[in-house]
């Protein structure tokens, strides 16, 4: 482009810019800005939040299971991993002379469909068979009839062997390429009596070094991790985190009796809020509760040097924990249903990219926790934990997910206008370019306050702007649960009813009025509400 071409493009710029914020200044109202430019790229944008608890773990080998495993590859929401339970006490043989061996088929059938996507595989080693634990009447009850033991085992050279059967069954099953890729970890919440019988952290560091001697005997290339301790406890207590700290770093090993266990990963869990709600001393699911669970626990591990550099696995989080828990015991989880759900999602995951822009740390993986499937024929939008209903209907999140899995792979960065909610980040591909903006209110589980005003101004770096589709996640635009409402709530949709909400369940576009392009530069004036989601695709000409 000659210098001229350049200068005319840059006048008509600056005077379509000037018509549309005259235009919206006519309401008088604040408006926010928003600028980038694409040609300047800040670094590589990985999926890191594209990952998955599945709860229960045998629901994945159910014809739902197989449902929901296709809608989370479709919706883009476990591209990376699915973090199950490898299931012991099910697998468990006892001959009539008193031998044990193991039957891991059920496992492979699990691990096999999840490699199907493209995911890999969590696996937690949680649940002692009936006929190695120590207290027998220490059962935990489980969906399908089933139930598991959570106390100590009685020897726990036979768990070593149990860790040793299962790591080397998986090696010879699915290759050494293959499971070094994978994380295992030791139990489930270890402080919570509901997990762990006594919750004696001591004795979890002997089941955790009996664990790892199993597994690095049989592979010594698995990647093994540990702690995964509950949400709201440790945030009241951050400190205990560093029993589990010490052990593996300069405690006695119960194995060898050498200083410290091997770890290759820190896995934790943290929520947005406790109950179904807020967080300690919260009345909402808050994105700022939850980052400041984060700082308290990076805090605990500047102590640590040799566990610095180990990726830190946030392996369960949710907008609010107790994921079974319905809108009956506490309504404010009907933000599970809601627009606020994957607005919550979305600031949270451009706050962790912008803690990563600042030099500070950030989570390498984010599992979000699916839970409430363990009734799935009792109703539909009760407001558990779920990315779609008895009649399969989708949650808004699960559009969350599908905004996301749109960005490209390269980050040109993020913004944070002041002394308001909203958040922004721009990626780009060799489509095109990509912005998402959210407007995250916490306080607005119904939505009173107005819309924000945005002014969207990028330099897109493309040589010709072929498309914009500006997408849309609010209380109008998909969203099932609006539809839902607005249909009487009916405990069984009719033919109408249900095409109706299946039609608005689906990831919508919006018209994209009051914008304009001058070569390649890019604006947009729009009205985002609170909890609303706007991500503006600029595809290039191919």
């Amino acid at each position: 482009m000659t210098p001229i071409r350049k200068t005319l493009h840059a006048y008509i710029w600056i005077l379509a810019l000037s018509l549309h914020i005259l235009c919206f200044s006519e309401e008088n109202t604040k408006t926010t800005y928003i600028q980038f430019d694409a040609n300047e790229v800040s670094g590589e944008l990985k999926p890191f939040w594209s990952s998955q608890k599945w709860h229960p773990t045998e629901y994945l080998l159910t014809p739902w299971g197989d449902d929901l495993l296709e809608l989370m590859h479709e919706a883009g929401a476990a591209m990376r991993y699915i973090r199950i339970y490898n299931q012991p006490e099910n697998a468990i043989r006892v001959s009539d002379s008193g031998e044990i061996s193991y039957d891991w088929s059920d496992f492979d059938a699990m691990a096999h469909k999840i490699l199907s996507t493209g995911a890999k595989p969590i696996v937690v080693f949680f649940g002692m068979p009936q006929q190695l634990a120590s207290i027998p009447e220490a059962i935990k009850r489980r969906n399908y009839g089933r139930q598991m033991n959570i106390s100590p085992p009685a020897d726990f050279w036979q768990w070593e062997q149990l860790c040793y059967d299962f790591t080397r069954h998986i090696v010879k099953t699915f290759g050494e390429e293959e499971v070094k890729q994978w994380y295992i970890r030791c139990w489930n919440e270890p402080d919570l009596r509901g997990f762990w019988y006594q919750e004696d952290i001591e004795a979890y560091n002997e089941l955790y070094d009996y664990f790892a001697h199993g597994v690095k005997r049989a592979f010594p290339l698995a990647r093994i991790g540990g702690g995964g301790y509950s949400s709201t406890k440790t945030y009241l207590n951050p400190d205990q985190l560093r029993l589990f700290f010490d052990h593996v770093t300069s405690g006695k090993n119960h194995v060898t009796g050498e200083i410290g266990s091997p770890i290759d990963y820190l896995s934790l869990h943290i929520y947005g809020g406790s109950g179904g709600a807020g967080g300690p001393g919260r009345e909402y699911p808050s994105v700022d509760y939850l980052i400041s669970a984060q700082e308290k626990y990076y805090a605990v591990l500047e102590d640590y040097p040799k566990l610095q550099q180990l990726p830190f696995y946030l392996d369960e989080w949710g907008t609010t924990a107790s994921g079974t828990r319905t809108m009956e015991s506490e309504p404010k989880a009907v933000v599970r249903n809601t627009e606020y759900s994957p607005a919550f999602m979305t600031e949270l995951v451009i706050r962790q990219l912008d803690r990563e822009l600042k030099g500070l740390p950030r989570f390498d993986s984010m599992s979000f926790c699916i839970s409430g499937y363990e009734n799935p024929n009792r109703g539909d939008f009760l407001g558990t934990r779920v990315f779609h209903t008895r009649s399969g209907y989708h949650l808004p999140i699960l559009n969350g997910y599908r905004m996301l899995a749109k960005l490209g792979d390269q980050l040109v960065g993020v913004s944070k206008p002041e002394n308001n909610a909203v958040w922004a980040l721009a990626a780009r591909s060799e489509k095109g370019v990509q912005i998402l903006i959210v407007n995250f209110q916490e306080d607005q589980i119904e939505v009173t306050k107005p819309p924000e005003k945005i002014e969207l101004m990028i330099e897109t770096g493309l040589e010709e702007i072929a498309e914009v589709t500006h997408w849309r996640i609010d209380h109008k635009y998909s969203n099932a649960y609006t539809k839902y409402l607005e249909l009487g709530a009916p405990e069984f949709p009719n033919p109408l009813e249900d095409a109706a909400i299946r039609e608005a369940m689906t990831l919508k576009s919006i018209p994209t009025e009051n914008s304009a392009i001058s070569g390649s530069r890019f604006s947009i004036q729009f009205k985002l509400p609170p909890n609303g989601i706007s991500l503006i695709e600029i595809q290039a000409k191919q």
